[in-house]
């Protein structure tokens, strides 16, 4: 059998003898031990790559799910939102005369929100599935409370034009004298109607529209002297008569509050005061129906 002699040359030359079967075994040994050492080398940077990906990826998706989590806590605020909403629109709508939105209509189901689990991208798609389902619920909410409450908005400005035009305060200050119906007429001392109240003041106290209204007359009348006419439309009519003087003339708009004239003591009179008549289709009815409270007359 050959023998192979490896010859170390450090300061002095030594050798030692091999035979052949030891040296390939000693090789093959080598060889076989580099390349584990040189896999494990490998696989160890390979997975310490592979980890720190990991590690990125995982902070990524703590990162999205914490903010959809911050996103579905604001869904939450702004759904909260949207029912306080619903019930102010609910209270507007039952003002207009008008059906509330029943209430199987606003419940489109929503469900929880996940809980953590160690599947990020489960829970992500799963939470955004949920938050995808709850926006559009609100849209769909959000439409349906504007659509009912333009019809609402629609209704109570019907109802605040009607009740601007309706006759509900007082014409002036002062004492009420003579109400509304029979009585001893005190000038000429016969039973008559009263076709409304008289108030005593001092001449020159302000007269004021108790409603919206147009103007359609302001002139003499006899018995009546000085009288404004003013029309509020839906059927009402109201007349200020005995006036000592006038601030509006014929056809023009006046609002409720607005000053119209002065007490006075003209027509047929046995002083200076204000008779106030309301009127509905053309009959006169009790002016009292028609007032908020008794704090302007003494």
């Amino acid at each position: 059998m050959k023998k192979w002699t490896i010859i170390f040359n450090y300061n002095r030359v030594r050798g030692i003898s091999v035979t052949e079967k030891v040296l390939i075994i000693s090789i093959a040994f080598l060889g076989i031990f580099g390349g584990v050492f040189g896999y494990v080398v490998f696989e160890g940077c390979r997975n310490k790559t592979l980890i720190n990906k990991y590690i990125e990826l995982k902070n990524e998706n703590n990162y999205y799910l914490s903010n959809l989590k911050r996103i579905s806590s604001d869904i939450v605020t702004i759904d909260s939102q949207m029912e306080k909403a619903g019930v102010n629109n609910t209270v507007l709508m039952l003002a207009g005369e008008l059906e509330p939105i029943d209430k199987t209509v606003k419940a489109m189901g929503v469900g929880g929100f996940p809980e953590k689990r160690e599947f990020y991208s489960d829970a992500i798609e799963s939470m955004s599935n949920k938050l995808e389902s709850r926006l559009n619920r609100i849209e769909n909410l959000v439409n349906l409370e504007n659509r009912f409450l333009k019809q609402a908005e629609g209704k109570l400005e019907k109802l605040n034009s009607r009740l601007s035009h309706t006759p509900a305060i007082w014409p002036t200050y002062g004492w009420v004298t003579d109400g509304f119906g029979w009585r001893i007429h005190p000038i000429t001392k016969k039973r008559q109607f009263h076709e409304g109240f008289d108030i005593a003041n001092r001449s020159g106290t302000s007269v004021i529209a108790t409603a919206d209204g147009r103007v359609t007359s302001a002139k003499w009348r006899p018995g009546y002297g000085k009288t404004i006419v003013i029309r509020h439309g839906y059927g009402f009519e109201t007349r200020y008569a005995h006036l000592r003087d006038y601030c509006v003339r014929k056809g023009q708009y006046v609002r409720r509050g607005q000053r119209i004239g002065f007490v006075g003591s003209t027509g047929r009179v046995t002083g200076s005061h204000l008779h106030y008549e309301v009127r509905v289709i053309g009959q006169p009815v009790n002016p009292y129906n028609y007032l908020d409270t008794y704090k302007n007359c003494y």
